[in-house]
């Protein structure tokens, strides 16, 4: 596919979970039917191998098998992809970019190394490095709300400006205030914001889109639930705060406890949409107990029905 832009990357995205069985194998038919429940629901974008895809676990030949299964899929489609070629090891970044770059991404995503929070000008090292080794394929920088270095509005400004490789970014987002601090990075980049709040981040705010875990929860609803936001501004605010109200009160039993991996499969699990999802993950990883998924489904269902229209 075409190089994506900071134009073009746009809307609401859904990633792929690795869906284990018992052992922790990779069930390759749960892959084949999450891609064709993300193709119905019309997603704008597909990507894998964030925290949910549990890019921290795989082996080499995982990572290019289900690139490739990814890549093929999308291409026949003509659905726009990235490649998450984060890996624990920054060199084994580079590795995975190089590897997986013959697939033609529209946009690789990367985490900064979290072995150590990196100063400016390690920072700054590893982006050149890293978009040398992508080139011409541009590049999504991940700043999880966890990472070891948070960057700021005013940095935003300045790395977009150092890379016009660097196309867009996925954060948490915030609140007016954040949106006017981001406004001018949001000139050159296009900026990611968590699906709870992209209603706030499109209708008064300078999102772009979102790599939503409300699309966890429900490809197809989070897609509609975008539409709204642009038809009907005033329902998909109150339905943001209901969103979050929701999210907040089912998933706060388990937040000290577990992992955002395990959180995100709990979501989608929940929701049901594709064959093979499941609560498992890999070692050393907790999973959410899967007699919890039903009193979770039931939750989201009812406090979320227009999700699940």
């Amino acid at each position: 596919m075409e190089p994506l832009t900071p134009d073009t990357l746009q809307g609401t995205w859904s990633t792929l979970l690795l869906p284990l069985d018992d052992s922790e194998n990779i069930r390759w038919d749960g892959i084949e039917s999450q891609l064709d429940a993300l193709a119905r629901a019309q997603i704008d974008g597909i990507y894998f191998n964030g925290t949910a895809g549990e890019f921290f676990s795989q082996t080499d030949e995982e990572f290019i098998r289900l690139a490739t299964m990814v890549a093929n899929f999308c291409h026949n489609r003509n659905m726009p992809f990235q490649i998450g070629a984060t890996n624990p090891q920054a060199i084994d970044t580079l590795k995975r970019i190089k590897e997986s770059r013959h697939l033609s991404p529209g946009a690789f995503q990367i985490i900064l190394p979290e072995w150590t929070p990196l100063n400016w000008e390690e920072l700054n090292r590893f982006l050149e490095r890293v978009i040398a080794a992508a080139h011409p394929i541009p590049i999504v920088l991940y700043n999880p709300p966890y990472a070891q270095k948070i960057l700021k509005p005013e940095e935003w400004s300045e790395i977009s400006a150092r890379f016009p490789a660097l196309i867009g970014i996925k954060v948490a987002g915030g609140d007016a205030t954040w949106h006017e601090e981001m406004r001018p990075a949001s000139n050159s980049l296009s900026v990611f914001v968590a699906g709870t709040q992209l209603a706030s981040g499109l209708v008064h705010g300078c999102a772009s889109g979102s790599y939503s875990n409300v699309a966890c929860l429900s490809p197809k609803g989070a897609c509609e639930w975008e539409q709204r936001m642009r038809s009907d501004p005033e329902i998909a605010l109150q339905q943001e705060a209901q969103i979050q109200n929701v999210f907040a009160d089912a998933l706060s039993p388990f937040r000290q406890r577990y992992s955002n991996t395990a959180l995100d499969k709990a979501l989608a699990t929940s929701g049901g949409w594709a064959e093979g999802l499941t609560t498992n993950v890999r070692w050393p990883l907790s999973k959410i107990p899967t007699d919890e998924i039903e009193s979770l489904a039931t939750q989201f269902r009812a406090g979320l029905p227009f999700l699940f229209e």
